[in-house]
């Protein structure tokens, strides 16, 4: 596997941070030689929504790339495939629910 440069979430796009999330669990799914139904058994996701991101129908969005990430064991989210740590995945739902948060209150 080569070597790819770190991708921070901030710095793409929705679109085209959940393409690159894509392009990731693509290769993942391939070097690891497993059909899209034993991959979401991997992942703990469905069958469907593994074939929705695929197909193009669906666009990954960051919570199933956090879970995803955790279930490999690999860095998805930052666009590459480097081990995850317990703290990448932790501070973005941190992140995450205060950006929520601040939004309901107003802030």
């Amino acid at each position: 596997m080569k070597p790819t440069i770190p991708l921070k979430i901030a710095q793409l796009p929705g679109g085209e941070a959940s393409a690159k999330w894509l392009s990731l669990m693509y290769r993942v799914r391939k070097e690891m030689r497993l059909n899209q139904t034993k991959f979401a058994a991997v992942i703990d996701m469905s069958k469907d929504a593994v074939s929705s991101w695929e197909t193009g129908r669906n666009k990954i969005s960051a919570s199933s790339a956090l879970k995803m990430s955790a279930r490999l064991g690999l860095n998805i989210l930052d666009g590459t495939l480097n081990p995850i740590t317990v703290e990448e995945i932790v501070v973005p739902r941190v992140r995450e629910y205060e950006r929520k948060l601040r939004r309901r209150l107003g802030v």
